[in-house]
């Protein structure tokens, strides 16, 4: 790696608790989802290497979060923050503020973090840029008639992360199917739903690290595969990822690198970096795809800033390039701190 910020420096670890936003759920699935525990590993794996890091939670004053961050002396934020007063839709503005202040922080920009967290934007820039996405319809109401895309089809909500709002009923197979589901996602989530055609194959994420600049190009991880051990399950649901005792959390499990032959690790390589490319990513970032029985590839999405916490899957795939988690963590801060003040 190529040296990062002076030892010593001063690395706030920014992050927005989301244990209040999740009260519906088990509260060992809140604690386990709460950024508070991967600003500690963060942090932790700073100072490990020599800097003065503290988790900072991102509260609902500013005008207090502003005078916390310049009191000490930030030289530099870790940026986590993923729902400001707690709201998904306002991630971007926790990174917009730091530019504001002319602080230096780690990740994706606003611009990118405000596209990608539209799924319906995201998806028609990857259209227009020629990168495969599944065939998608955008539901502001209930749908009157079919969508024109071949069922089954997934539904899910237009403007979320993390696998909310996805569970296996997501999949539909009818008009009646998808009524019920886009009615769902209002009621539950009072937002639109998107709905697109379901592809069956075989699953994949690939990591991404880099600024696209010449000094740090965009560079690809090894791809992981979410291995379906059941035939019963078909999507990465929100049980399946954040709740131990359901049957499909230990059904569908990581495999880094991938089992695949060469062609297949370049072709999703090459299409990684180029939405890493169009959707301007800095720092690091994931893309999730889809293979189908003809062994075409599709981009479900890309997430710009995804879960660094210690087992999570881009530090899996960091450990694959010979990246232990504390190197990543610096990698990352490194990357931040190469762009400035922004």
């Amino acid at each position: 790696m190529k040296p990062v910020a002076t030892k010593g420096a001063r690395i706030a670890v920014l992050y927005t608790s989301v244990f209040e936003a999740i009260k519906d759920v088990k509260e060992e699935i809140r604690e386990d989802m709460d950024l508070a525990v991967n600003a500690r590993s963060v942090a932790e794996a700073l100072r490990s290497a020599g800097y003065d890091a503290w988790p900072h939670p991102f509260g609902k004053d500013a005008a207090e979060l502003i005078a916390g961050l310049r009191s000490p002396g930030t030289d530099a934020v870790f940026n986590l923050s993923e729902c400001p007063q707690l709201s998904p839709e306002k991630e971007l503005h926790a990174c917009a503020l730091l530019e504001l202040l002319r602080i230096p922080y780690t990740g994706n920009g606003p611009l990118t973090l405000g596209i990608c967290n539209s799924k319906t934007l995201a998806k028609q820039l990857m259209i227009a840029n020629g990168i495969p996405t599944p065939r998608f319809r955008h539901y502001t109401s209930d749908p009157e008639e079919d969508p024109g895309i071949p069922y089954p089809m997934v539904v899910k909500p237009a403007n979320e992360d993390g696998s909310a709002g996805i569970t296996e009923d997501s999949v539909v197979a009818d008009l009646a199917g998808l009524r019920r589901q886009v009615k769902w996602l209002r009621d539950g989530f009072r937002q639109d739903a998107i709905v697109e055609e379901f592809v069956g194959g075989r699953e994949f994420n690939v990591g991404v690290l880099g600024n696209g600049t010449p000094a740090d190009p965009h560079r690809s991880l090894p791809p992981a595969e979410l291995v379906y051990r059941n035939p019963r399950w078909r999507l990465c649901t929100y049980e399946s990822k954040w709740d131990s005792t359901h049957p499909s959390y230990a059904e569908i499990s990581p495999v880094c690198p991938a089992d695949i032959p060469p062609e297949t690790t370049r072709r999703l390589s090459e299409i990684t970096l180029a939405c890493a490319r169009i959707f301007r990513m800095t720092g690091y970032a994931r893309v999730d795809f889809r293979m189908n029985t003809q062994g075409e590839l599709f981009v479900l999405e890309v997430n710009p800033n995804p879960d660094i916490s210690p087992d999570a899957g881009m530090p899996r795939a960091a450990r694959g390039a010979g990246l232990s988690y504390p190197d990543l963590i610096r990698e990352i801060l490194r990357l931040g701190m190469a762009l400035g003040a922004r």
